[in-house]
């Protein structure tokens, strides 16, 4: 792997004196001399000699071209590479010799990166035209990063739309469903709850039916409770538990029959009783009655 970083500090090493002369003679042109322990930028023999450490700090002017991601849009649904031209240099030695940086570019880029977001954050329609201006305006003017002693100046930015991978708009598109998904499960989910609620008020019959026409598989096991857990001698039987009672003997045409009853009987009360059959999925039973039920009355 290629190693780009920069490097902008080095250890000044050997004899102090000869680094001293090294320093005022200009040898090192593209580096400045830099005592930490020193207040002043440019430390005089005397602090160096004392120093326990001294750098040499690159002071020439780098260049650089870096690339950025930028998506826009209500979603996020627009891809763009924002190519970015870009001069930098050090403004305060003694800062980055204090701080030493090992990758000095990387404190440029992030600034960079934040300007772009922050100039693009309000253009919610991806426009091309109007995303290229915001951006001309962020990175039009030279910028001290203080706090690393750095300071660039960026040349020009050129926005570049990119195709969006299938994988990642197939993520937009669930996102974009999940919500309306979620509160339709919601609406059905208190739709089912009402419907439950409706037969709790009319009472045992309308629970009776309702479990006849859609378990009637497991009314044996219903009789069997109530057998095993029925009410208190002496207490008056509901219609409900007489109704129970009397399927514990009937075969399966006799309890067909039953069904059959309920559903005529339902059919016979208005559109009330309609609508009811309509919600259990019983209309079909209806129609295939014939006679038997067609005769008990219309749903109309």
């Amino acid at each position: 792997m290629t190693d780009d970083r920069t490097f902008l500090v080095s250890p000044a090493t050997g004899p102090r004196g000869l680094t001293w002369l090294r320093h005022r003679l200009g040898l090192h042109a593209d580096h400045v001399l830099v005592v930490p322990s020193s207040a002043n930028p440019a430390p005089t023999f005397a602090e160096l000699r004392r120093a326990p450490e001294a750098w040499w700090v690159a002071a020439r002017e780098f260049a650089d071209i870096r690339d950025f991601e930028l998506r826009a849009g209500p979603d996020g649904e627009r891809a763009f590479r924002v190519q970015v031209q870009l001069h930098w240099w050090v403004h305060d030695a003694r800062t980055v010799a204090l701080r030493r940086p090992v990758d000095a570019v990387s404190f440029i880029c992030r600034d960079v990166e934040n300007r772009i977001r922050k100039a693009t954050a309000m253009v919610h329609d991806a426009d091309e035209g109007r995303l290229q201006d915001e951006l001309d305006a962020a990175l039009a003017h030279p910028m001290a990063l203080a706090e690393y002693g750095l300071s660039y100046r960026p040349v020009g930015a050129f926005l570049r739309a990119e195709g969006i991978p299938d994988s990642v708009r197939a993520a937009l598109d669930e996102a974009r469903w999940a919500v309306p998904l979620e509160r339709e499960q919601q609406r059905l989910t208190r739709v089912r709850l009402e419907f439950h609620r409706a037969l709790i008020r009319e009472g045992p019959q309308a629970l009776v039916a309702y479990w006849l026409t859609r378990f009637p598989d497991q009314i044996k096991a219903v009789v069997d409770h109530l057998d095993h857990h029925g009410p208190a001698a002496g207490a008056d039987l509901t219609l409900s538990t007489e109704l129970l009672a009397l399927l514990g003997s009937a075969d399966d045409f006799e309890r067909n029959q039953l069904r059959k009853s309920i559903v005529a009987g339902l059919a016979a009360s208005g559109p009330r009783g309609a609508q009811v059959l309509r919600t259990l999925g019983l209309w079909d039973d209806l129609l295939e009655g014939g006679p038997d039920l067609g005769e008990r009355g219309s749903p109309g």
